[in-house]
Parts: C-alpha cells; sequence; structure tokens
C-alpha cells in the first residue's frame, strides 16, 4: 500500500496518464472484440459436391461407399472472432471428417473433428485472428460397400471468447510493460538485492525457459498420454460449469456419459488450466501454461530446498538445472506428455527436505519435536497425492526404507511424533480426495484391479547401457526388454548424473574433501544410497521374473509392486536422488577444494544442458503440426481415456458399447413421452402399460453417487455397467436422476477443509509469536 501510493505523486503523473490511456484502448479493442455478428447458417443447398461420386438436393449432400474429400460449403464471408461450429450429419460408415480451409487463410485454427456414426452432430472451435470473405468447410468421407455419409447442414455461432482472451492478454501484456518500466526507472524498488542474487533469477530464468522450449511452437507436441490429459482439463472444465465443486464425475467425456477421472486420479493442479478454458483460452493454451507452471514451481521448489539443506547458492542452482533439465523429466513432460509424473516429480524434493528435517532437528531438554519440522514432508506427500499415485507409491516405500535404515532414530520421541503429525496432517489434507477413491477401490467400481504383477516389471526393466546413456531421441515408445532398445524412447538417467556419483565416491575417498563437512557426507551417503536402490530396481538386474514365480507371501508382494505397471517408475525417484548426491559432492569440494569444485560444476552443467538440448530440439522435429481447440480434436476412447481403466467394471461393458450406445432404451411396455439430458442430469417422463416391471436404460455409466427423485415407484439400479430406472406395472410419472455424489464425501470436504485452515490460522500465530519474541529479545 506505500509503494502504491509513492506512486500518486506529481512526479508520477505522465506514467498514470499513459496507465490511463492503455486502459482505454484495451477497453476499446474489446468492445470491438465484443460485439459479434449474427450466426451463420449453411443450409443443405449451400452444400455442393466435390467428388463425383457426391449427389445433393435441398436435403443436403450425400456420397456411398466412398472415401476422401466428397463435399464442400460455398464460399462464406467470417468477420475475425471465435465461432463454435456446428455440423448436422448421418453417416453408417466409419468416421468422417469435417476440416476447414485454411489455404487462403492461414492464421486460422480450428479442430479437425471426426463425424462418428454413433453421433449425429458435432461442434468444434474455430479461431479467425483476421477475417476472410473466402471460408469454406471440407468434409471427408470414409464409407465402405453399402454405406453412406450425409451432410445435412452446418451453422458458425460466434462467441465471446476471442474477445475475453483478448482482453486478459492485453492487460497482462501492458502490466508486465509498465511494471518494467517502474523498475528500470527506479519507480519501484528492485525485488531482488545484489548483482549476484540477480544474476541467480536470470539464470533460474534461463532454466525455466529451456525446458519448455517446445511450448513455443503454435501446436503441441505429440505426447503417448497428452490427448488423455488434455481430455482431464476438458472433462474439468465441464464439471465446473455443471455446478460441481470438487468436481468428481467429468461430464463431457465419452459422449456426456460421466466418466470419474478426477475421483480417481486427482487433478487439483488441473483447476488453473481449465478455468483458463472457461475464460476462452483453448485447450492447447491452457495446457501450454501449465507445463510452464509446473515447471516453473518444480525449479523454485528444488532451489528452495537445495538451499535449505546445502546451505550454497551456487549448489542449489546447479542442482536446480541438473533437476528441471534432467533426461527422464523431459521425457516425461514431452515425449510421454505424463502430467501425473511430470508433475509428482515437483514434490519429490520437498518429501526428502521434510525427511531431511525431522530427522536433523536438534534434541532438546523435554525431547519434543521441533515447531513444524514435519510440514514440509506433509505438503511433500499432499503434492504427490494430488497429482500422481503410483508416485506417491514409490515415494512411500523409500520413505519407508530410510525410516528402517534409522530405525535407532526413528522411534526416538523427537523423530517418531513428527512423522506421525506429518502423516496425519496429510491425510487430513487430503481426506476429500482419498474417501471417495478408498470406496471406488473398495467396491470395485471400476475397472483397474489386479491386473498387473512383477512380471510385468521384469518385461519393462532398463538395461544398465541404456540408463546412463548421454543422448536420446525425441519419440519412439516403451519396448518390452526383450525387443532391446532399437528407435525406443529414452529410458535414461544420463551420463550426468553417473559422473554426478563418482564426484561424490571421489569426495569421501579424499580424507580432506570428506572432514570439509560430515552432515554433508551422510546426507549424500543416503542419497546416493537410496538411489542405487532405485537404479537396480528399474535395471535388468533385478529379479523381477523371480519375484513372479515365487509363492506365498512373495507372491502377494509380486502383486503389490506389479501395480507399479513399470519398473522404469524408479528412474522418478533415482533421478532426484542423484541430483542430490551430485549437489552434496559440489559442496564438499567448495569447503576444500573450490577449484576443481567450479570445474566439476562446468562439467555437470554440460553434460545436462547439450543433451537436454537436443531431446528439445528433436522433440520439435519429430512432432507433427496437430492443433488442440477443443474436446472435439480428441473424439474417440482410446484418445479421451486411454485403455479405459476407470470404466465400470461389469463384464459386459465393452469398449465398442462404451463409445456408442447413445440412446435410451426401454423395455417393451415402456414408452417415453418427455426427455432431457444435460450432462449427468437426466429428466423424463414415461408410462409403462404392461403387467410386470419395466426398465429404461439410460446413456449414463453407472457409478456410486447418483440419485433419483420424481414419482413414488420408480428406483435406480444399473446393468451391463449403465444406469437402469426401473418402473413398476402401471407406472406413469417423471423422476430426474442426476449426479450428487454420496451424502458422506461431503463430510470428508469439510474435514479437510477445517485442518487446512487450521493449520494456516496456527501457523500465522505461531510465525507472529516467533517474530514478537524475536523483538522483543533484540
Amino acid at each position: 500500500m506505500r509503494t502504491f501510493k509513492k506512486l500518486l505523486t506529481p512526479r508520477n503523473l505522465p506514467l498514470l496518464l499513459v496507465v490511463l490511456v492503455e486502459l482505454a484502448l484495451i477497453l476499446f479493442r474489446f468492445a470491438g472484440d465484443f460485439h459479434t455478428g449474427g450466426v451463420i447458417d449453411i443450409p443443405p443447398e449451400q452444400i455442393i459436391p466435390y467428388a463425383e461420386e457426391c449427389t445433393n438436393d435441398d436435403r443436403g449432400a450425400r456420397v456411398e461407399n466412398f472415401q476422401g474429400l466428397f463435399a464442400v460449403t460455398r464460399w462464406v464471408d467470417i468477420a475475425p472472432g471465435s465461432y463454435q461450429v456446428c455440423v448436422t450429419y448421418a453417416n453408417n460408415g466409419e468416421d468422417g471428417k469435417v476440416t476447414f480451409l485454411d489455404e487462403i487463410m492461414p492464421t486460422a485454427q480450428y479442430d479437425a473433428a471426426r463425424l462418428p456414426a454413433e453421433r449425429t452432430r458435432t461442434v468444434f472451435s474455430l479461431w479467425m485472428p483476421h477475417g476472410c470473405e473466402t471460408a469454406q468447410l471440407q468434409f471427408y468421407a470414409d464409407c465402405g460397400e453399402g454405406r453412406a455419409i450425409f451432410i445435412t447442414g452446418a451453422q458458425l455461432i460466434p462467441t465471446h471468447a476471442y474477445a475475453y482472451v483478448r482482453l486478459l492478454t492485453g492487460l497482462l501484456f501492458f502490466l508486465l510493460l509498465d511494471l518494467a518500466f517502474l523498475l528500470l526507472t527506479r519507480r519501484l524498488p528492485l525485488p531482488v538485492r545484489g548483482v549476484r542474487a540477480r544474476y541467480r533469477w536470470v539464470a533460474m530464468g534461463c532454466i525455466v525457459i529451456m525446458a519448455c522450449l517446445p511450448l513455443g511452437l503454435g501446436y503441441l507436441t505429440y505426447g503417448h498420454d497428452l490427448s488423455i490429459h488434455l481430455s482431464r482439463i476438458e472433462g474439468l472444465k465441464a464439471g465446473l460449469l455443471a455446478g460441481q465443486f470438487p468436481v468428481r464425475m467429468d461430464p463431457a467425456l465419452i459422449n456426456d456419459k460421466g466418466y470419474p477421472f478426477s475421483l480417481m486420479y486427482s487433478d487439483l493442479l488441473l483447476y488453473p488450466a481449465a478455468l483458463l478454458r472457461i475464460l476462452g483460452f483453448s485447450l492447447q493454451a491452457s495446457y501450454k501454461v501449465y507445463v510452464f507452471g509446473i515447471t516453473l514451481v518444480t525449479a523454485l521448489i528444488t532451489r528452495y530446498v537445495l538451499r535449505k539443506m546445502l546451505g550454497s547458492e551456487q549448489a542449489a542452482l546447479l542442482g536446480t538445472a541438473l533437476y528441471t533439465l534432467s533426461f527422464y523429466r523431459l521425457t516425461n513432460v514431452f515425449v510421454r506428455a505424463a502430467v501425473g509424473e511430470y508433475s509428482a516429480m515437483a514434490f519429490l524434493p520437498l518429501v526428502v527436505y521434510g525427511l531431511w528435517r525431522i530427522y536433523t532437528q536438534e534434541v532438546k531438554t523435554d525431547r519434543r519435536s521441533a515447531p513444524w519440522c514435519w510440514l514440509a514432508l506433509a505438503v511433500g506427500f499432499s503434492g504427490l497425492l494430488q497429482t500422481h499415485l503410483l508416485t506417491t507409491e514409490l515415494a512411500g516405500l523409500f520413505t519407508a526404507l530410510f525410516c528402517l535404515v534409522q530405525f535407532r532414530k526413528t522411534f526416538t520421541r523427537p523423530v517418531f511424533p513428527a512423522l506421525c503429525k506429518a502423516t496425519g496432517a496429510a491425510v487430513l489434507w487430503n481426506l476429500w480426495f482419498l474417501v471417495p477413491l478408498a470406496q471406488y477401490m473398495a467396491q470395485g467400481v471400476c475397472r483397474i484391479s489386479g491386473k498387473y504383477d512383477a512380471s510385468y516389471l521384469y518385461d519393462t526393466a532398463v538395461y544398465l547401457g541404456q540408463m546412463f546413456t548421454m543422448f536420446g531421441q525425441g519419440g519412439g515408445v516403451a519396448e518390452s526388454i526383450q525387443s532391446g532398445m532399437s528407435d525406443e524412447m529414452p529410458q535414461s538417467l544420463g551420463l550426468v548424473l553417473a559422473v554426478g556419483a563418482v564426484f561424490f565416491l571421489m569426495a569421501v575417498l579424499d580424507p580432506q574433501v570428506r572432514r570439509a563437512h560430515r552432515p554433508t557426507v551422510r546426507l549424500g551417503a543416503a542419497a546416493l544410497g537410496l538411489g542405487a536402490v532405485a537404479v537396480f530396481c528399474a535395471s535388468d538386474w533385478c529379479p523381477w521374473y523371480d519375484l513372479f514365480l515365487a509363492e506365498g507371501p512373495l507372491s502377494v508382494l509380486s502383486k503389490t509392486l506389479g501395480k507399479l505397471q513399470f519398473a522404469w517408475r524408479f528412474l522418478t525417484p533415482a533421478t532426484w536422488l542423484l541430483v542430490l548426491a551430485a549437489c552434496c559432492a559440489v559442496v564438499l569440494f567448495l569447503r576444500s577444494r573450490p577449484q576443481a569444485a567450479r570445474q566439476m560444476m562446468a562439467v555437470l552443467l554440460v553434460l545436462t544442458v547439450i543433451p537436454a538440448g537436443y531431446l528439445l530440439f528433436d522433440v520439435c522435429n519429430r512432432s507433427v503440426n496437430r492443433v488442440y481447440m477443443s474436446l472435439a480434436a480428441i473424439d474417440d476412447l482410446p484418445g479421451q481415456v486411454g485403455g479405459g481403466e476407470y470404466l465400470p467394471a461389469e463384464d459386459t461393458t465393452t469398449d465398442d458399447s462404451a463409445w456408442g450406445s447413445l440412446l435410451t432404451i426401454c423395455s417393451e411396455t415402456v414408452s417415453l413421452e418427455d426427455y432431457t439430458k444435460d450432462g449427468l442430469d437426466v429428466t423424463l417422463s414415461a408410462v409403462n402399460t404392461g403387467t410386470e416391471e419395466g426398465t429404461i436404460r439410460l446413456p449414463l455409466f453407472y457409478y456410486p453417487g447418483y440419485s433419483i427423485t420424481g414419482s413414488e415407484g420408480a428406483g435406480l439400479t444399473h446393468t451391463e455397467g449403465y444406469l437402469v430406472v426401473t418402473v413398476p406395472a402401471g407406472w406413469q410419472g417423471s423422476v430426474r436422476v442426476r449426479w450428487t455424489g454420496e451424502w458422506f464425501w461431503r463430510i470428508s470436504d469439510l474435514v479437510s477443509l477445517c485442518a487446512i485452515l487450521a493449520t494456516l490460522v496456527v501457523w500465522k500465530r505461531r510465525n507472529r509469536h516467533a517474530r514478537v519474541k524475536t523483538v522483543g529479545q533484540v
């Protein structure tokens, strides 16, 4: 507030006038963008044949037994802005396609939407930064013998998304421009004092920017799971617009049948991306903002943790580069597009830091734990729970191993109570997510259960020679170990981490370096030891297949560890632990042999930047140009939900019926009088003229959490994975079926909210008392 008052001085009057002019320009442009024209109708007579086999009349364009472009619209005059394009059709062949002719207007962005046989209407997004008088829609068919596709009309409906996006980006641009001017003219004090500190933040910016280089393309580079996680953002957006909070059942996926992505796979960190979608940003822009944000968070957390643990700015900055640009992390981000796994990697440093805080706390005379020493561990595991459950299991496994190795200290009074506090806080904070998840897992609601064992881990192990390669390609998939590593995606920690481990061993073997700082030696030894365990578990040396063949208790262990799916997931903890060991080596040499330390840092930095740069180049070079504006760009079952792990567990639910089956099916004696469906909310009126109970199968998947209200006698059950309304003989009335969730989920929501608020209040009061006490002592 004081800084703001200082700006309101006669000296800054010209600057204030400039700000007012900027606001006027932004609002003037927003008013122009917000004013849109009417709906552009394309009637059947304006859809003309392109192929000789195509025929058209006043009902539209039709083609049979044809593959390729068969019809186009006449030229359409489109003003700049954003549009929803709605195409109506009939199709009994393979999926058709509709595209926008962008040869004349190459700046247009749109979804290449599909025309599946299961629907009669498809909607996709179109952005026109510039107007075009000769725009055109093009229609493609894929019909075999006896199959046909019929295009009956189209509409271009203007939206205000373009105006809102230009308003927000304009405000952000001028805000950053004015802030830079204020800082450069010393009207605002620089937030970072000292030349060295400024250099460090410049280096941090360079690290983050380099790690995000592929985001600078005008499209998204291909990743194995990219479409699945983009679908999660779209499902989250639809759930928020439907009034759910927190979102647990995504209403937009699999043709609006409801899918529990948000319930089974927490997406708390994806809420900002979903909010950007609601504000009008495209799907790919929202995802790019998320990737940049999580990369920035990863870098900031890593630097903070290393500074606290090692007390060295140089080592912290080096470790930030090693981790943020690590081979396996970049593979997760751009080759695999494994959103959950690379997001979880941001919180792994906090878990290790939390354990370090607890185990290195000073033992007081009353043997109480140091205040808030447990907080980092609780926050770290909460971040893992909210990003990736499998990484949470890995972190829990290595945490338990570390606690067992340190058992003499683990069960002492200062340490054990702190571990309990961290565990309790993490559980209470995340109870809102854990309770529904535990219910679905216990009841076996979804397909995901007991499909993996240790044989999968053996098949996905990594050769040691492969694990420390210096370079890797920006594509490929993970092949079976029996197939070798030819044309396989990178499954490597990089040569740099092997060199870092060697540097630590050199430090330990040198008496002068080893004696420089004993706590750092112990920290590095623990990191290197656990990192070696992770490397061994990921490698082909680990006897996973012997564990698979074992009987008795070992078979249970086989199935438990098999849920990790891939042995190379152990590269996640291995990456962070080996980075920490390398940074410990650098700190030890800085304390005893500074010249050697600087040389080591240069070697580690070169071995990080060059392979990372090549990997990012190859990612950009290999990827096809694919634009994702909305969910219409991901219009199939594998694209939206992958293997469908969270589909209903009933055996009769097949993938074909999961994507299709869009109609409401009534038994012979039941007839519908009225029917409306809005996402996960269905209202219907029906009559049963028979003498036995009738049924109405709804196009909604069955999951616990749906409720039915309306006329007495109607009930809600399920068959073949779908919700079914049962009505008694002679019944007539109306019912409403909608997603409400279980009542006790709301209790868990309230408990988590109260626990988080209580933690914040107590933490703030403790900090205030600590500051007052410090001032009093001074």
